[in-house]
């Protein structure tokens, strides 16, 4: 069985029960935590590394702005990341939550100018595999393709949408990434 580490979305939560968490669990163990995204890039970086107990974490995953960070926490930690529907371009995408709002749990959250701009681009220099929906309302999956293509293996899934609708699809390819993944870091011991 897999351990996987879990990097939810921007104005999200952590929780165990949700579909995509839930499904993941059919390969291992998932882990994660908290992550408040209106803090700056390496705030938001820093605490999760504290969070984490990446020493024994097989898989990073995140979808969304936790796509971004898994791709992140994977390249500098050296651990595999499987980033769905990722934002590839924070201090853009973010700019149009600047100012105070209420995140997905109801609580009231203040995103500044300053925290937007400390985010940059996606790590394009990990072991990754990137999940996209086709229909994803929020991040545009075409460019996203189109941007990320060269530095990773990239799936498509026909509609869909930012949610991402095919987390039961995506376990086998998730399986395999991981398998090849084990030969590029050298992690298959036996």
């Amino acid at each position: 069985m897999l351990n996987f580490f879990y990097c939810h979305g921007f104005a999200s939560s952590f929780d165990p029960n949700k579909s995509k968490v839930q499904t993941l669990t059919k390969l291992g163990s998932v882990d994660g935590c908290n992550i408040d995204y209106t803090r700056r890039a390496d705030e938001v970086v820093s605490h999760v590394i504290e969070q984490g107990d990446f020493a024994n974490v097989d898989v990073i995953v995140g979808t969304s702005m936790g796509g971004w960070l898994a791709a992140e926490l994977g390249s500098s930690l050296g651990i595999p990341f499987v980033a769905i529907n990722p934002v590839v371009d924070p201090s853009q995408t973010l700019r149009k939550y600047i100012g105070t709002a209420v995140d997905y749990q109801g609580k009231p959250y203040t995103l500044t100018e300053s925290a937007v701009a400390s985010y940059y681009p996606i790590a394009k220099n990990g072991c990754g595999l990137i999940l996209l929906d086709e229909g994803d309302e929020v991040i545009d999956a075409g460019h996203t393709r189109e941007v990320l293509t060269q530095y990773y293996g990239v799936e498509v899934f026909e509609g869909g949408n930012h949610r991402f609708a095919h987390m039961e699809e995506a376990l086998p390819l998730i399986e395999a990434f991981q398998s090849q993944a084990e030969v590029v870091y050298g992690l298959d011991e036996s």
